[in-house]
């Protein structure tokens, strides 16, 4: 008897570590750093009691991805694009009530820099936008017939407006904020590109949500859906400076 209650309590304290243990549920992306050993993660992950967590993070390519070690960085996009000696970053500050145009202006609110995983990093920092742009950030879509890549960026080529702002036929964008969405067999789904947004201009009123008010500052993100009109494969693009999904994540 004494035995078996001792194995219950093993048994049971087993349990109750193991538990407290967080699993993740994560949709994980990576780039590779062109000359570098080291890896951009961006991470979506979902924990127990309805933990979230999401952001950058650099490891050696040598490193497994864990959720439960990494470090965020301290950004949320790339000013330029990575290289193997020096990162910039942008980050826009959420206030807790921007309840003034004054809130908001276009100069950074700080900059700063820091060495992780031997990278010399700047982060450079906004405050958030009073109120919200009806036309300039926000999710905006489109189709193109073909994409060239070169060393620093994507060329879309013959893009077809579906909603949003008007863009040029042929439009290009620097490598470091560009994901591609594929199915299970590698076929693009779409391409993704963040565009970092500093300008004025119209926004609508927080207090009347209907109100618009023009030339104010605008700091925000504008995220583009690019979707082909024929088939592509995610294998024709590199892994350098773009996001792609990494299969078989570790998810504690």
């Amino acid at each position: 008897m004494k035995i078996a209650r001792k194995l219950f309590i093993i048994i049971g304290c087993t349990l109750i570590i193991s538990g407290c243990k967080p699993s993740w549920d994560v949709t994980l992306y990576s780039q590779k750093i062109k000359g570098s050993n080291k890896i951009i993660y961006q991470y979506d992950a979902w924990g127990g009691r309805d933990s979230h967590k999401f952001g950058f993070a650099i490891l050696d390519s040598a490193e497994e991805f864990d959720m439960s070690e990494i470090t965020s960085l301290p950004g949320s996009y790339f000013a330029e694009t990575p290289t193997k000696d020096h990162i910039k970053l942008i980050n826009i500050r959420n206030l807790e009530n921007p309840t003034a145009p004054k809130d908001t202006v276009l100069k950074p609110s700080n900059e700063h820099s820091k060495e992780i995983m031997g990278i010399n990093f700047d982060i450079i920092e906004y405050n958030e936008t009073y109120g919200r742009s009806p036309m300039n950030t926000g999710l905006m879509e489109y189709e193109f017939d073909t994409v060239r890549e070169k060393n620093d960026s994507l060329t879309f080529e013959n893009v077809s407006h579906k909603f949003g702002i008007k863009l040029p036929s042929n439009v290009s964008f620097p490598k470091g904020n560009i994901t591609i969405v594929e199915d299970s067999i590698g076929r693009v789904h779409r391409i993704i590109i963040e565009k970092f947004i500093r300008m004025k201009g119209e926004i609508y009123k927080p207090t009347k949500p209907l109100e618009i008010v023009p030339g104010q500052a605008i700091i925000g993100f504008a995220t583009f859906y690019f979707l082909p009109k024929r088939t592509l494969k995610s294998s024709s693009l590199t892994n350098d400076g773009i996001f792609k999904e990494v299969k078989n994540t570790r998810h504690d």
